[in-house]
């Protein structure tokens, strides 16, 4: 049995698993033929399935011409930046930005997760990302691109074309990991932007950091404590705790303190506004949701994440047409939680705007100025349950407290423009011969491969 026999026998099954390994064709072969195909004939068979399905890899290159042409006539106001070299004619790059996600994007707190994630086709490469949040928790994909590696260069051409998708004159801040192209990319290119460092993976570091010669339950008593010195609200309880922790830690730990700036990651030192968001877990959730279409040629990828993100920003304008609160569904939730909380509490007024709340221990809250001495509302950028108790004893609307990112008319404006269909009526089928845009040259990276990339666990995305 031939390759071409192998593709036309199980076609249906790639496209309902288009991860589909060789291995995996072998045993649906004999389960289901009772048939034994090769592993070769089977990688083949799954190469030719997946080009009748999704296009040839190589030739898919040069069709992102025309793609990009139709792409910006109906969706004008788009970005679609192409970089190949002009020698070898080989490409290097591709960024991405829709205009209803650049129109959408200043409805959203400025908040912004950059992250890179591994491609999957047969000529490798990474794909970045600017990965926002709106008001009920979700996830805002804002703009993403091709590149070969992670690298600084490929980190400040992001980030140039980036910063021309986002409109407003808005102080963002980045959370991200700590790749050092992606570092000196955001600061020499958003100079007065805020940049944190996600939590997670800083544990994880410290973590490999104390890989060899401690036990278990030292190494996690250590990430305990990194993590009570990054959610410390004041310098007073963080430069306390992090005393502690240099002094059980060791050498080892202290030398993994002293890289790290405080203001990239501890609550006390950080001077933009983070919503509370410790982690690049929205980042990472945008990995998982795209992940079953980096293995596809490269125009079919872009498109793939294209009509997933169309689907979602109209499901969501869809949905949230008929929500009756004043505040985005999962935050009226945190809200009500947090007056629940502080039923139970007396308040006593000192003035019209400053409130003492007799909590244990008892708090001062600034209601005007939104300030609580629990930091909690500064931090959060949303009314903790003593600035709630406050307000209620004011008798002011609390919902006119809360940031105008998490009201649901902010959120439906958010979703006020759409992405058009891309047709691929009338596209030219592609030849050699007429090929402009030649593939990547692809050199295998030393070591073994990595099966999946470092995640962030720590806190939860809702795709809401």
């Amino acid at each position: 049995m031939n390759s071409d026999t192998v593709a036309d026998l199980i076609i249906d099954h790639i496209r309902e698993k288009p991860l589909t390994r060789p291995i995996d064709a072998v045993h649906h072969f004999k389960a289901n033929y009772g048939l034994t195909i090769t592993y070769h004939h089977a990688w083949w068979g799954i190469e030719r399935a997946r080009n009748k399905l999704y296009g040839d890899s190589s030739l898919s290159f040069d069709h992102l011409r025309w793609y990009i042409k139709v792409a910006e006539e109906v969706n004008p106001g788009s970005l679609f930046v192409l970089d190949y070299d002009q020698s070898t004619k080989c490409f290097k790059r591709l960024f991405v930005c829709f205009y209803a996600s650049m129109a959408g994007f200043n409805h959203v707190r400025p908040l912004l997760f950059l992250v890179g994630t591994f491609l999957k086709c047969r000529y490798k490469g990474n794909l970045l990302a600017a990965i926002g949040k709106n008001g009920n928790q979700g996830l805002f994909p804002l703009a993403f691109a091709m590149v070969d590696l992670e690298t600084e260069d490929n980190w400040t051409w992001f980030m140039q074309n980036l910063r021309k998708v986002i409109f407003s004159d808005r102080t963002i801040t980045f959370i991200s990991d700590r790749n050092p192209g992606l570092i000196e990319a955001v600061s020499r290119v958003f100079p007065f932007a805020h940049h944190a460092y996600c939590l997670q993976h800083l544990k994880a570091n410290l973590r490999d950091k104390l890989s060899g010669g401690y036990t278990n339950e030292f190494r996690e008593r250590m990430i305990m404590m990194l993590r009570e010195c990054a959610y410390a609200p004041t310098i007073a309880a963080f430069h306390a705790k992090l005393q502690s922790l240099r002094r059980e830690g060791g050498s080892n730990v202290d030398r993994f303190i002293c890289g790290l700036p405080h203001k990239r990651w501890s609550n006390a030192y950080f001077k933009g506004q983070r919503y509370g968001e410790m982690c690049s877990n929205a980042a990472e959730s945008f990995n998982s949701w795209i992940r079953k279409a980096r293995h596809l040629p490269i125009t079919k990828l872009v498109d793939t994440i294209r009509v997933q993100i169309m689907d979602q920003m109209a499901n969501r304008k869809e949905v949230s047409s008929r929500w009756k609160s004043v505040i985005c569904l999962d935050m009226d939730k945190r809200l009500d939680a947090a007056i629940r909380l502080g039923r139970t509490w007396t308040v006593s007024r000192s003035s019209e705007t400053v409130y003492n709340v007799h909590s244990y221990p008892s708090v001062t809250v600034d209601i005007f100025n939104q300030i609580c001495s629990c930091y909690q509302w500064q931090i959060n950028g949303f009314p903790c349950a003593h600035a709630c108790a406050a307000i209620q004893k004011s008798g002011k609307d609390l919902n006119v407290f809360v940031d105008h990112y998490f009201h649901t008319h902010t959120f439906r404006a958010s979703y006020d423009e759409q992405i058009y269909p891309i047709p691929t009526v009338g596209m030219p089928e592609p030849t050699i011969a007429e090929t402009v845009i030649l593939p990547p040259v692809v050199k295998r990276p030393a070591g073994r491969p990595k099966k999946k990339r470092g995640s962030c666990q720590e806190g939860r995305s809702y795709g809401r």
